[in-house]
C-alpha cells in the first residue's frame, strides 16, 4: 500500500483517522496506530510482518538487558551481538544473493540463490531497530518496558516503508505523552498534502519521460536526449522521496507526533558537504552518529572514514556494484572537497557557478545511480558525452517524451527552491481564516491527487525498493 494509491486515500486513512480520534487515551490511540501500522505493512508483506515483529522483539530483549549488565568488555561484547541479530535478516535478504552471484560468477559455482524477495522497507526498519538498540546501550535514553510501545515505534505506517529513519531518542517522550490538536491536525493534513502533489504531478510524470529515455538503446539515443532523461530523473527521485518525506512528516502532525526533516532544499547547495546536509537528513546523520563518529571522524583516518561509510552507503540502497561505485564516487568528491579546502580553495564560495557545478556532478551521480548494471552505466554515459556515432540529434521520440513534460519545468525549478515555502509562510499566517483557505487547499490538493493516481500508470515510491 502506497501513499499515493487510492485505497490508501480513499479508505485506509480516512479509516484510521476516524477510530484514532474516536478514543481520547493516548494509550488506547497507540494501539489504533500500532493495529494499523501492521495492517499497512502486512497488506504488502504479509509472510513478513512477522518478521518485522520478531526483529523488534529481539531488540525489546536487548534494550531490557543492557542497563543490567555492569561490565563494560560483556556490555561491549552484547551489543556487537545484537548489532550482528539486527544485520543478519537484512544481510540475508538484500546482500546474500549479492555474494552468491559475484561468488559463482568468478570461481563457476553454482550455488543456489536466496529463494525469498526482500521485505519492503526493511533498510529503514532495521536501522530504526539500531538506533533503539545502541542509544539503551550509551544510555542515551532508558529502555521502553511496553513492547508495543517499542513495536509502534519501528512498525509506525507513516515512516515505515520509506523513512525518514525516525530514532526512538527523539519519539520516545511522544509515545507516552503527546498533545494532538487542531492546527497539528490542518497543518500536517496540508502537509501530507503538499508531499502527495509533488509525488503525483511532479515525480510521476518526470519519471515517466526518464523512463522513456533512460531505458532506451544508448546507441540511437542522442546527448540531448540523456541529458534530458538525467534531469526528469534528478527531479524524479527528489520529488519522490522529499514528497514521500513530507507526507510522512505530515501524517505524524494529524496523530501528535513530530518527525525531525529530511530534506533541505538540496539541489541549491554549493557544495558535496552541503547537499548531503541536505539530502536524506536521517540517513546521513545516522551515519555520521553511528558509524562515522565511532571510526574516529575528524579526528583520525577521516578519508578512510569517509571512504568506509560512503562505500556502505551506497551498499545501503542496493546490492549492486552501481550502488557501490556511487558510493564511492561520493567519497571521491568529499575527500577531494576536503583536501582542496585545507589549501584554502573553496569552491562554494561562488555563487551560481558553484551551485551549476554541484548540481552537474550530483546529477552525473544518480546517472550512476540509476542503473544495477555497469554496462548500462557505461553506455548511459557514452550517450551524455555524445560518443554514440548513430545517435539521432534529438529524435522524433525523444521531442515527443520531453514534450510530455515541458510545461512542467519551470515549476519544478521553482519546486527545488525554498520561494514555495517562503511564499506560503508570508501567506499562511496562523489564524482562523488562514485555517479555512488551508483547509479547502488541502482537500483540493488530495481530490485532484486522488484523480490523477486513477489515471496514472507510473507510481511506484523509488525508495520502497532500499
Amino acid at each position: 500500500m502506497v501513499f499515493s494509491s487510492a485505497i490508501f486515500l480513499g479508505i485506509f486513512l480516512p479509516v484510521v483517522i476516524g477510530l484514532y480520534f474516536l478514543f481520547k487515551n493516548n494509550v488506547w490511540r497507540n494501539m489504533v496506530l500500532l493495529l494499523a501500522s501492521l495492517i499497512f505493512y502486512a497488506w504488502g508483506e504479509p509472510k513478513w510482518v512477522f518478521a518485522m515483529i520478531a526483529l523488534t522483539f529481539i531488540d525489546y530483549i536487548g534494550g531490557l538487558i543492557f542497563p543490567r549488565v555492569k561490565n563494560l568488555t560483556a556490555k561491549k561484547l552484547l551489543l556487537a551481538l545484537w548489532i550482528v541479530l539486527n544485520l543478519v535478516m537484512l544481510f540475508m535478504f538484500k546482500y546474500l544473493n549479492f555474494f552468491i552471484d559475484n561468488i559463482n560468477a568468478i570461481s563457476n559455482a553454482a550455488i543456489s540463490p536466496f529463494p525469498y524477495a526482500m521485505p519492503i522497507g526493511i533498510s529503514f526498519f532495521t536501522f530504526q531497530a539500531l538506533t533503539y538498540v545502541i542509544d539503551v546501550y550509551r544510555e542515551r535514553v532508558p529502555p521502553q518496558k511496553n513492547f508495543l510501545y517499542v513495536l509502534l515505534y519501528i512498525s509506525m505506517f507513516p515512516q515505515l516503508i520509506a523513512g525518514p529513519i525516525v530514532r526512538y531518542i527523539d519519539i520516545a517522550e511522544q509515545i507516552k505523552n503527546r498533545q494532538e490538536t487542531t492546527q497539528g491536525f490542518i497543518n500536517g493534513s496540508f502537509r501530507f498534502a503538499v508531499g502527495l502533489a509533488k509525488k503525483v504531478v511532479f515525480a510521476n510524470y518526470a519519471g515517466a519521460v526518464a523512463t522513456s529515455l533512460m531505458t532506451t538503446q544508448y546507441a540511437t539515443l542522442s546527448a540531448s536526449g540523456a541529458w534530458i532523461g538525467l534531469l526528469m530523473y534528478t527531479f524524479q527521485i527528489y520529488f519522490d522521496f522529499s514528497g514521500y518525506s513530507d507526507m510522512a512528516i505530515g501524517l505524524g502532525k494529524i496523530f501528535g507526533f513530530e518527525f525531525k526533516e529530511n530534506f533541505n532544499y538540496p539541489y541549491i547547495a554549493r557544495s558535496v558537504t552541503d547537499f548531503w546536509r541536505r539530502w536524506h537528513m536521517s540517513l546521513s546523520t545516522f551515519f555520521r552518529d553511528y558509524v562515522y563518529i565511532p571510526l574516529g571522524g575528524n579526528r583520525k583516518h577521516q578519508y578512510l572514514n569517509i571512504l568506509i561509510v560512503w562505500a556502505l552507503t551506497g551498499l545501503w540502497h542496493g546490492a549492486n556494484w552501481n550502488f557501490i561505485l556511487w558510493g564511492l564516487y561520493y567519497a571521491v568528491l568529499l575527500v577531494v572537497e576536503k583536501a582542496l579546502s585545507r589549501v584554502e580553495i573553496e569552491f562554494h564560495r561562488i555563487p551560481i557557478a558553484s551551485n551549476v557545478l554541484l548540481l552537474l556532478l550530483v546529477m552525473f551521480g544518480w546517472g550512476i545511480f540509476y542503473y544495477t548494471d555497469l554496462s548500462q552505466v557505461v553506455g548511459f554515459t557514452r550517450s551524455l558525452f555524445g560518443l554514440n556515432p548513430d545517435a539521432i540529434v534529438m529524435s522524433v521520440r525523444e521531442l515527443t517524451s520531453a514534450n510530455q513534460v515541458f510545461y512542467l519545468v519551470p515549476f519544478m525549478l521553482i519546486g527545488v527552491t525554498p520561494i514555495p515555502k517562503r511564499i506560503a509562510e508570508k501567506v499562511f499566517k496562523e489564524g482562523f481564516a488562514t485555517n479555512g483557505i488551508k483547509t479547502v487547499l488541502c482537500i483540493l490538493l488530495i481530490v485532484g491527487c486522488y484523480i490523477l493516481t486513477m489515471k496514472q500508470s507510473y507510481n511506484p515510491f523509488l525508495y520502497f525498493r532500499f
